[in-house]
Formats: structure tokens, C-alpha cells, sequence
């Protein structure tokens, strides 16, 4: 499965995102997989959520990473086996109220 890397330019102070994967091939696992979620920030206060179906995986965890440009064997949240038929939700919340934050979004999928 491709890579997707999703950047969110500016969330709004004290906003959580709807689902970052909508549409995206990533958005429903087609087999067995591990999937591997990684994340820089421009700054503090971007908390991640991730669901498999209803199954919470990350609840709020904060992007400890601070920079520019993604690189996954250094910025790696979390990665974890999901089922065929699938469907993966990404938010992403902005809790520190600064307007101006920057983010990227990895979620590679490899099947199993």
C-alpha cells in the first residue's frame, strides 16, 4: 500500500480535526496489516487520536517531534496489527490555543 502524508497547514487554536484519511486509500485496510503512524509538529499542543473501527489506539497522544519535514525512523508515534475491512480514523487536536501550527501526518500500511 502507498504511503499517504497528509499536511495541515495552520489548525485553528483549540480545534480538532475530522478525520485526516477521508478518502484516502489508506482510509480502509484492504488485509491484514501493521500500520505505522508518524508525525512532526511546528510546534507544542498537537494531540493524535486513531481508531480502528471503534477500537481507540491513540487517545490524545501529544507529537513529542518539533520540525519541518517527516522522517519515519525518527518520528514515530506508534504502529499496531489491524484486521482486513478496516476503516482507520486520524484527528489530530490542536490544545495549546496557537493558531499557527503546522503539522505532518505518516501512516504507511504494510500487509502482513
Amino acid at each position: 500500500m502507498p504511503k499517504t502524508v497528509i499536511y495541515t497547514a495552520n489548525q485553528g487554536a483549540s480545534t480538532e480535526t475530522a478525520n485526516l484519511l477521508a478518502g484516502d486509500v489508506n482510509e480502509f485496510v484492504q488485509e491484514p496489516s501493521m500500520v505505522r503512524i508518524t508525525a512532526v509538529s511546528s510546534a507544542i499542543g498537537i494531540k493524535l487520536t486513531v481508531l480502528a473501527d471503534s477500537d481507540v489506539l491513540i487517545d490524545k497522544k501529544e507529537i513529542p517531534f518539533i520540525g519541518t519535514s517527516l522522517i519515519d525512523k525518527d518520528h514515530l508515534i506508534d504502529e499496531f496489527a489491524v484486521d482486513s475491512s478496516t476503516r482507520l480514523i486520524v484527528r489530530a487536536a490542536e490544545t495549546a490555543a496557537v493558531a499557527t501550527t503546522d503539522h505532518y501526518l505518516g501512516v504507511e500500511i504494510q500487509p502482513l
